[in-house]
Order: C-alpha cells, then structure tokens, then sequence
C-alpha cells in the first residue's frame, strides 16, 4: 500500500508579492506550490534543474487552490506538500499552508513527465520512484 510522502517548507511574504489590499496576490499561491515542489523533489534527492538537462520536464495540467485566509507581507508561511498517489507517468501534490499553525490555503496540483525534445509523456524516472519508496 502507498504510504503519502510529506514535507514541509517555509517562506516569507515578499512585498513585491503583496497587492493594494496588502494581501499576497492569489495567483503567487501556484508560485508557492512550486517552491514546496521543487524542495519536496531535493529533500528525496533530486535536482529539477537536473532533471531538465537530462531531458525530463514536469508540466502543469491540473490546478485546484482554496483560499482560507489571507496572507500579508513578512508573513512567515509553512508550505506543506504531499505527494498523493504513487507516480507513473504523472505526480499529484495536495498542499496545505500554514500561518502561526493556522490553515490558510489548501491546493492541488497534477503534472505529467514529459520528454522536453518531443513533449512526449514518459514514466516517472525509476530513479524517482526508487527514492519515493525508499523514504
């Protein structure tokens, strides 16, 4: 059985994030969402950047985002991503933010592998599912 691999992260509200209401602008939560991703991906070993030179992209192509409360600038934020699903040729991530250990946004997202020559699908690389099951 699939046991769900979570981490967490931390940022700070940048100003430049913020809007005219001071609130962080609703569309840096996807901004968000890919920090914890990519440091998710790190903390197993792995580098996307890495990833990219060998060819191995992760492309966005589904999003879900539930505002809860609002964040504003310096807030420090924990980011929490969960892998959901054991991966095949796709990753699904929930994502749960956290201010002062109160929930103010939750989130989805699904990507595919893609081969970045021919923009093909292609399975999660085993190197990939190996750490993921190893953890």
């Amino acid at each position: 059985m699939f046991k769900k691999k979570s981490f967490t992260t931390s940022i700070v509200v940048r100003y430049c994030e913020t809007d005219a209401m001071s609130y962080s602008h609703h569309s840096n939560y996807l901004k968000y969402y890919e920090v914890g991703r990519l440091n998710w991906l790190k903390k197993l070993g792995f580098s996307y950047f890495k990833m990219e030179k060998n060819d191995i992209i992760l492309a966005v192509v589904k999003s879900n985002i539930t505002f809860r409360k609002p964040a504003f600038f310096e807030d420090k934020l924990k980011i929490k991503t969960t892998l959901l699903t054991p991966p095949s040729y796709s990753l699904e991530f929930q994502y749960e933010i956290f201010r002062d250990k109160i929930l103010i946004n939750e989130g989805y997202t699904k990507l595919i592998f893609l081969n970045k020559k021919n923009n093909k699908p292609i399975r999660c690389p085993i190197e990939i599912i190996d750490a993921i099951n190893n953890y």
